[in-house]
């Protein structure tokens, strides 16, 4: 019975741990924010954007089946705020009319076009461009999943800097001048990541952004508390400590010449983007390769990506997540607590170890420790009722700072309605929709050990054309 008393007081000291790790790196990524705002300038943008000299970007968007919602995507892409940039789109073997939809609304004709493939592809069945978009190639090939589109598209690509993003993305009209910065400042910047946040509740009209607003359900407002606090603040200040293992596919920027060299994305991981993160980051603070290289975060390039907002697609999604995580650290388990990768070694591996990936199981061995302790009488319920309401209050501080600190930024919510139905959002997040995030993630431990590796439901898409949201002049400052 003592050792059941003892697991579960570790149990507790983890949780502890691990939101105080969170907490730290929301403060260290707020930090750098706050550095990163007092060094830049509106007349240094401006100059990236009208210089010759800017380096060429060339935007691979992969998709399958994403007919409903990929001409606003390209659209959107269009509109960017850049001085020379191409947009290559393939369509991994749509069955849906896809390339249909495309050609009719761009005008595409086939060409004959070669690419240099460093990386093996399936086969390319042809090449399209558009007379009133010179900047736009399509391509359609034989499926094989996202990487390996992305892998095509880049045997298609003509410019140094390669920019990935996803189907169903949009993007601020400025976010390649902030993420081409780094770029431009600094030769180490070998690859560039920016914000990622829920697109579900923009009004986007012809691709572009009309207004902004949060998702109207509860589990897209959870969603939009968890961009936040993980994929936003948190991820700062793993940057900042050469950690960030897991760069978003929404959105990164990244030299053609590196992408090529590490053998671009596994056409057969679960998440593709969370695989190639931590390859890339092996070969970057590798100390054998005595390249001085760095991995960026921008604060202020910000795209959107659509987020599941029915129960079914979300516990997909998630199972789906834990598998690839789990994939991708045992591909890349020679780097945990291997001092030859530093910071990444030493700390950044471990901590997706954890804290990530063993994470699920942990708090389920919590939960029924708890029960055991109950029903056995080793622990009184006023004991596992304080517990249980230590474990809600750290997660409500924790999600709570990462909202206060974003309503701080350009990112704040547009109205007092908003930002009200985030608190509330926040406050019943652990009464329910946590432990059910917790058991996907579980279901998604078990049948990876059981050899599950397929990627799961497609999403169903939504789309943003048209005004999900009313914008209201007032914003929550």
């Amino acid at each position: 019975m003592n050792t059941i008393r003892i697991l579960l007081w570790v149990i507790l000291v983890y949780y502890i741990a691990l939101h105080a790790i969170y907490l730290l790196l929301l403060l260290i990524g707020s930090l750098q924010v706050r550095r990163y705002n007092r060094a830049i300038t509106f007349a240094e943008f401006r100059r990236i954007g009208e210089s010759r000299l800017s380096m060429p970007v060339s935007l691979i968007i992969p998709c399958f089946n994403e007919a409903t919602i990929i001409c606003s995507t390209i659209r959107n892409i269009l509109r960017l705020t850049y001085p020379q940039f191409e947009v290559i789109v393939v369509s991994d073997g749509s069955t849906d009319g896809t390339m249909e939809i495309l050609a009719e609304s761009f005008k595409l004709r086939r060409v004959d076009r070669f690419g240099r493939r460093y990386i093996g592809t399936e086969q390319i069945r042809s090449v399209h461009e558009s007379p009133d978009y010179p900047n736009l190639v399509v391509v359609d090939k034989v499926n094989g999943r996202r990487a390996d589109a992305i892998n095509a598209g880049v045997a298609m690509a003509r410019y140094p800097l390669l920019c990935v993003i996803d189907a169903d993305c949009l993007l601020e009209p400025d976010a390649l001048l902030h993420m081409a910065r780094p770029f431009l400042r600094d030769s180490r910047v070998a690859a560039v990541a920016g914000v990622v946040r829920p697109s579900n509740g923009l009004a986007v009209v012809d691709g572009e952004i009309v207004s902004k607003g949060f998702p109207r359900s509860l589990i897209g407002l959870n969603q939009e508390v968890e961009y936040a606090r993980s994929f936003q603040w948190a991820r700062i200040g793993l940057s900042r400590l050469r950690s960030m293992l897991c760069i978003s596919g929404a959105l990164i920027l990244i030299r053609k010449h590196l992408f090529e060299k590490i053998g671009g994305p596994w056409p057969d991981a679960i998440t593709d983007d969370i695989e190639f993160t931590m390859r890339l980051n092996r070969h970057i603070h590798d100390r054998r390769n005595k390249e001085d290289q760095k991995l960026v975060f921008v604060p202020d390039a910000v795209c959107y990506t659509e987020i599941p907002e029915k129960i079914s697609q979300y516990a997909s999604q998630r199972n789906r997540w834990q598998r690839g995580t789990l994939q991708a650290l045992w591909r890349n388990r020679g780097m945990i607590f291997n001092p030859r990768y530093g910071m990444t070694g030493l700390f950044g591996m471990p901590f997706f170890l954890i804290f990530e990936g063993l994470a699920a199981i942990v708090e389920l061995s919590a939960w029924i420790l708890m029960a055991v302790c109950l029903v056995l009488g080793i622990a009184t319920g006023f004991e596992i009722i304080g517990m249980i309401f230590l474990a809600y209050i750290l997660g409500v501080f924790l999600s709570l700072s990462a909202v206060l600190i974003t309503e701080s930024g350009r990112l704040r919510s547009a109205t007092w309605r908003d930002f009200w139905r985030l608190i509330l959002a926040i406050l019943i997040d652990n009464i329910g929709f946590h432990q059910f995030h917790l058991l996907c993630r579980v279901v998604g431990t078990v049948e990876y050990f059981f050899g599950r590796r397929d990627l799961g439901r497609q999403m169903e898409r939504i789309g943003n054309n048209h005004p999900h949201h009313e914008a209201h002049p007032t914003p929550a400052t």
